[in-house]
């Protein structure tokens, strides 16, 4: 197994962890794409003594997909109180929010 795409994908997880905590949507598909692509690629060249290693990192990317969407779900509900009229105006975090849900198989 290719050390550099495994650490790869390990950045991008991390990467997409920041983007999702700092609200940077419009960044979060690119971040998914990169990774699944790394993943894949690891997938096409793994022997059979990797198998176990590489589904523990699909397990991980998927819990980390399941976190995100949860934190997505969040930024996409309408905020209580002070600032909320300013966020639902622009329309901006929603429509990324979107974009990242569709990306993550969730979306409606």
């Amino acid at each position: 197994m290719s050390g550099p795409i495994a650490d790869g994908v390990m950045a991008a997880t991390y990467k997409l962890v920041q983007q999702a905590l700092s609200g940077q949507w419009q960044e979060v598909p690119k971040t998914i794409q990169e990774r699944r692509d790394l993943l894949n690629q690891i997938a096409s060249t793994a022997r059979p003594q990797d198998q176990a290693w590489l589904s523990a990192l699909r397990q991980a990317m998927s819990e980390s997909d399941a976190a995100v969407a949860t934190i997505a779900q969040t930024a996409a509900a309408p905020a209580i109180g002070v600032g909320s009229a300013s966020a639902e105006q622009s329309g901006e975090p929603t429509d990324a929010v979107a974009s990242v849900m569709n990306m993550l198989g969730k979306g409606g």
